[in-house]
């Protein structure tokens, strides 16, 4: 496969990876706001037990949405790299990338360790881009 077809694959990859992106963030925005119900009502809309399903769904899904973008970035990286280009760039993309991975699995292990207690319920939600 030739570069400029390998760059709009990974390009088409980011569009779907970014459309479900904007999904989790509605799903976060709904625990969110579920959150805020149960603590103003004494009731949320949500179970405890669905509130958690939700999270640890949530988190799961960003870890691997961050692994596609992970992805992406080596692949970019690749191209660049048999251009000859700017390679500090794509580099520090790597970077930026793999931090993000580090810090989703650790909120997701957060939300794993603490599920069901009161710690969890509010930052099940919080942090939606991480």
């Amino acid at each position: 496969m030739d570069d400029q077809k390998k760059e709009e694959n990974l390009l088409d990859i980011q569009i779907i990876t970014t459309f479900v992106y904007i999904g989790s963030l509605i799903l976060s925005i709904y625990i969110t706001y579920n959150d805020k119900v149960t603590i103003a009502n004494g009731k949320g809309f949500l179970s405890k037990k669905q509130n958690q399903n939700f999270s640890i769904f949530n988190r799961t899904l960003v870890v691997v949405l961050t692994l596609i973008y992970l992805y992406i970035s080596y692949e970019n990286r690749k191209i660049i790299e048999k251009k000859k280009g700017n390679m500090n760039a794509a580099s520090l993309q790597v970077l930026a990338s793999e931090i993000s991975l580090v810090s989703t699995i650790i909120v997701l292990y957060v939300i794993l360790k603490t599920s069901g207690q009161e710690y969890s319920i509010i930052s099940g939600a919080g942090n939606p881009n991480l």
